[in-house]
């Protein structure tokens, strides 16, 4: 018997492309630049539908095992230790994503600087660690962060301002834009893999699969729909970001594209930068909240030390994790690589490898006699 939904499909829609595109956004014209043109949108395409397919795989598997997460249906077909593995998964996936966010950052509040009080080449460290102690550090140690949800609802906004501006930057250099695009237009070699770890990071948000279908009311069908509107939709506003900005900077193009335009004389991108930047820090302790926990859900220590010293065992998984992931920052240029390697891995796992191996393994043919 289906449950009584809590979300119509059109709102699960908003919130799961909403889910979906991030800043993760930015690094998507190198993809295109390092698998050309036509095989990047390709493989864009390609991630777009295995993803989305097994994003609904994962519902599916909720409804056969009567799991309401995704560690449940990896413990329920494989046993407990599968649960911890993707507990690992969402730690690393959680360190990895907010040392990208840490990068992004950098690169915002380096250009605004420059571009808005004159501060030219202020060391990234500086402007990590001071972000960090002053502003990440707190807000991860908040017990509560819902009022957070309005400015990652202001996040958002200053993504669509972004996506619209490199789109009509685009339109309006056409000649030259199209010039780039015809220049890679078409290449065979290695940076397909990069394309593809790239591309995988974009659509991955499958740890929340189980929470859309509980609030569609465990409806397969509702699930399916929403999907389609969702993945649908963040792939047209990838592909338009991609390809708008890999013709507009063609082999000049950064991992972050904003990084490309110049810091003077340009106020919107300027305010784009910095707003970004603060959009950006009051998203990370959501992020990071998520492997917070699912650290403490993974180490019975841990759990034994939160009953006993609640507060000390808090600040400890809260400001040991934090200042490594502002080290591990503070070590790379290059926010592409981040994303890249989280594609490349944890992305496979969660959105490729395990969903499948789960689905063969709860169809499997019962042995003979069993």
């Amino acid at each position: 018997e289906q449950a009584q939904r809590a979300s119509s499909i059109g709102a699960a829609s908003i919130n799961l492309t909403k889910n979906l595109i991030g800043a993760g956004i930015f690094t998507l014209p190198t993809a295109l630049l390092r698998g050309s043109l036509l095989p990047g949108l390709s493989i864009m395409l390609f991630a777009c539908v295995v993803q989305g397919s097994s994003f609904v795989m994962i519902a599916w598997l909720c409804s056969r095992l009567g799991c309401s997460s995704y560690r449940d249906v990896c413990a329920s077909a494989f046993g407990k230790r599968a649960g911890n593995v993707v507990d690992m998964c969402i730690v690393t996936n959680s360190f990895f994503a907010c040392v990208s966010y840490n990068i992004l950052v950098a690169d915002f509040l380096q250009k605004s600087l420059e571009g808005l009080f004159g501060l030219e080449a202020f060391p990234r460290y500086v402007l990590i660690w001071a972000n960090t102690l002053a502003i990440t550090m707190p807000l991860s140690h908040a017990r509560n962060l819902s009022p957070l949800r309005y400015t990652s609802m202001m996040g958002l906004a200053i993504i669509a301002f972004v996506i619209c501006y490199v789109v009509g930057d685009f339109l309006f250099s056409f000649p030259a834009a199209t010039a780039n695009l015809r220049e890679h237009a078409l290449r065979v070699d290695m940076g397909l893999f990069t394309t593809l770890a790239l591309c995988t990071g974009a659509f991955q948000a499958h740890y929340n699969s189980p929470k859309f279908f509980k609030e569609l009311g465990c409806n397969l069908q509702a699930h399916v729909t929403t999907v389609v509107n969702s993945f649908g939709a963040a792939f047209l506003i990838y592909a338009s970001f991609a390809v708008a900005g890999l013709g507009l900077f063609g082999n000049d193009l950064l991992g972050n594209v904003l990084k490309n335009y110049p810091a003077e004389g340009n106020l919107p991108v300027l305010m784009a930068w910095l707003t970004m930047s603060f959009a950006i820090v009051f998203t990370y302790p959501l992020v990071f909240t998520t492997g917070r926990d699912s650290l403490m859900g993974l180490v019975p220590a841990l759990q034994r030390s939160a009953r006993q010293a609640p507060t000390r065992t808090h600040v400890l998984v809260t400001s040991v994790p934090v200042g490594m992931i502002a080290t591990v920052a503070c070590l790379v240029d290059d926010v592409s690589t981040i994303t890249g390697l989280l594609g490349a891995t944890i992305g496979a796992c969660l959105c490729w490898i395990f969903p499948a191996c789960t689905y063969l393994r709860v169809t499997a043919p019962a042995p003979a006699g069993a």
